[in-house]
């Protein structure tokens, strides 16, 4: 029987909860093995990958808006410069991902321009061979991909400098909607890429969220890849917890989610408003990487962008840096329709 039948066949709840936890450390044994491999597959892209990046993810944090905010005053010219903010893996830590930057790994490069290993396809003729034999070859359709770094950036509107002078939390303040909104626009540029990528699969509504996602993660197994995550827009995560809230106390134990870590098959779930409502994204692990460079994060104040700011007393800030998208493994990826029509 699968997992399902022997959850149904449970008699007690306490059983139920023996078998997920069963269905918990199988999975993590072929996390670790496809770990391995991965691995692997990172070093044949690491050529100006260094140590130091495996586990890290992308992070904006108010860390990074105080940085900016300390070194400005060390800048003649009104500019800062901190270096991109990073922090572990959150899923190896047992917290639950809350945006697609904190599920994704992060490879620096002291170049605009890089190159990167895909696969694009993989076919396995590993079959018994008599003695003498010629051995069958198997295809793993390794390719070279040229890639760039893009400038993602914007600007304050005009503030007057006496309001930066009064209120010293202000400067704090725009600094840190301009990250968030830096960081909301690198989610959707990698979201974008991912979609624009050849050969991710696709997966067509099934029943429900919860059912469609669930074929979706059989797709990446029977292609041999493990689940990494799945990216939501925040009503499709809502659709699903709403859903299963209406289980009562008794039955949740068997149901195979995790509230207070936000996983769902033991799968985690990061939700991002850069996702679009009733799509869906399961990625398998390392198959996608965010390319940054090694600048960080880039953030200027003036009053002379435009012919009249200077006149009127005005500053703008601009932030910005630079970033890309690396799908290494396209048949990793299942693009997921969630609704009905």
């Amino acid at each position: 029987m699968n997992l399902f039948e022997q959850l149904a066949a449970a008699k007690t709840p306490a059983e139920a909860e023996r078998l997920m936890k069963a269905a918990a450390d199988a999975a993590n044994k072929a996390h670790e093995s496809q770990t391995k491999a991965t691995k692997v597959w990172s070093a044949m892209n690491g050529a100006e990958v260094s140590a130091e990046d495996d586990g890290k993810r992308l992070a904006f944090t108010k860390a990074m808006a105080k940085g900016l905010a300390e070194r400005k005053s060390l800048a003649a010219d009104g500019s800062a410069v901190v270096a991109q903010e990073f922090q572990p893996n959150p899923i190896a830590l047992g917290k639950p991902a809350t945006s697609l930057l904190d599920i994704l790994p992060t490879r620096t490069h002291g170049s605009p321009q890089y190159a990167f290993l895909r696969q694009t396809s993989r076919t396995n003729n590993a079959a018994v061979v008599a003695d003498g034999a010629t051995k069958p070859t198997s295809s793993y359709g390794i390719t070279r991909v040229e890639q760039s770094l893009t400038v993602v950036a914007h600007l304050s509107e005009a503030i007057p400098q006496y309001w930066l002078n009064d209120n010293s939390q202000l400067t704090s303040f725009v600094q840190t909607e301009l990250q968030y909104g830096l960081s909301r626009a690198v989610e959707a540029k990698v979201l974008a890429d991912i979609d624009a990528t050849s050969g991710i699969a696709t997966q067509a509504w099934a029943t429900s969220i919860p059912v469609t996602l669930r074929k979706a993660l059989t797709q990446l197994e029977v292609a041999g890849y493990v689940a990494h995550a799945i990216v939501l827009h925040p009503s499709d995560f809502e659709t699903i917890e709403l859903a299963l809230s209406t289980t009562n106390a008794v039955e949740h134990l068997g149901l195979p989610y995790d509230p207070a870590q936000r996983r769902l098959y033991g799968v985690p779930i990061a939700t991002t408003v850069a996702a679009t409502a009733g799509v869906g994204h399961v990625l398998g692990a390392d198959a996608v990487a965010v390319d940054s460079d090694s600048l960080g994060v880039q953030i200027r104040w003036s009053e002379n962008s435009n012919a009249t700011d200077f006149a009127q007393n005005l500053v703008r800030a601009r932030l910005e840096g630079r970033w890309g998208t690396s799908v290494y493994q396209p048949g990793a990826v299942v693009k997921a329709t969630l609704t009905s029509s």
